[in-house]
């Protein structure tokens, strides 16, 4: 069992990439304490390429003007992640709200539907689109409504996309061809089916597909077959963040011109570091009443 300063070591050795996230920000409010912890799949990308890796990255997207946005500013200034292109819209900042079980694994119960970002959308202006294009690498997801901006993108950046639980067929092929290396959630797929849609998405035009499936571990697909690598053994202190530190690691070891079989020994390592710690990368904020009172949408009883 590796502790966080042997992963780190292992993580010094790979070439410091060239990272950009493009779309959601969050404040995971912890419902049975009172924090709240910066996250997002695309903020979480930029800060842990950062953090982990070195790397110069910066992060695009929607914050609105309360405390909790003001919160996430300051940490993207501490890290070290440009945010100069991202726009502020009057409003509540988007908010999840998680608990965190026994063994550790964190369960979303509701959120604020996203904030200012339920109501708006980021669309790409040739100065982003310039500004993108200083990166290697674009990282957008499946929920940032940048699908009608990939084409765009993809012409001066490579694109990774995270499609999370998103599975089906349509969403799959109308983004493939812009899409350097696709992520998706195998977790609760059998192993035929877990294979059947890898090998669909690099039909589709994708690169790489990488399927995660939790503590099954991870497999990667290309045009010359499958690799697949089992989880990076630590002491678990929060597995919120650790999809989204898989998906650094894959990006970084990638960045570097790295094999399928050493892209996934990375990613694996990066996501049990994301583990060693509260929240997905710590900074916590006092979440108070103004917090709780935004859980206007609720997945299970709190």
């Amino acid at each position: 069992m590796k502790t966080a300063e042997e992963l780190q070591e292992q993580l010094n050795t790979v070439p410091a990439p060239s990272v950009v996230g493009v779309g959601d920000n969050v404040l995971d409010c912890y419902v049975d304490e009172e924090l709240a912890f910066p996250g997002g799949n695309a903020l979480n990308i930029a800060v842990y390429s950062t953090l982990f890796f070195g790397a110069h990255s910066g992060f695009v997207g929607i914050f609105g003007t309360d405390r909790f946005a003001d919160h996430l500013r300051s940490t993207l200034d501490d890290v070290g992640v440009d945010h100069s292109r991202s726009r502020t819209a009057i409003g509540q900042n988007g908010m999840a709200f998680v608990r965190v079980d026994a063994d550790g694994d964190r369960r979303f119960v509701g959120s604020n539907w996203g904030g200012v970002q339920a109501e708006l959308r980021l669309r790409m202006t040739p100065f982003d689109l310039d500004y993108l294009a200083g990166f290697g690498v674009v990282h957008t997801s499946a929920y940032s409504s940048l699908t009608a901006d990939l084409a765009a993108i993809a012409e001066n950046s490579e694109v990774s996309f995270d499609f999370s639980t998103v599975r089906d067929a349509a969403s799959i092929e109308q983004v493939a061809a812009h899409v350097s290396v696709g992520f998706l959630s195998g977790e609760g797929l059998s192993d035929a089916d877990v294979d059947a849609l890898g090998r669909f998405a690099v039909d589709a035009g994708m690169d790489r597909v990488v399927l995660t499936q939790g503590s099954r571990g991870a497999k990667a697909f290309d045009r010359s077959g499958v690799t697949t690598i089992g989880i990076q053994q630590t002491h678990v202190v929060d597995t919120l963040g650790a999809g989204d530190g898989f998906i650094t690691g894959f990006i970084a070891a990638r960045s570097s011109g790295a094999e399928l079989d050493e892209c996934l020994h990375v990613a694996a390592t990066s996501g049990a570091l994301a583990c060693t710690r509260r929240g997905a990368f710590g900074y916590p904020v006092e979440a108070g009443a103004d917090a709780r009172r935004q859980m206007t949408r609720t997945y299970e009883s709190v």
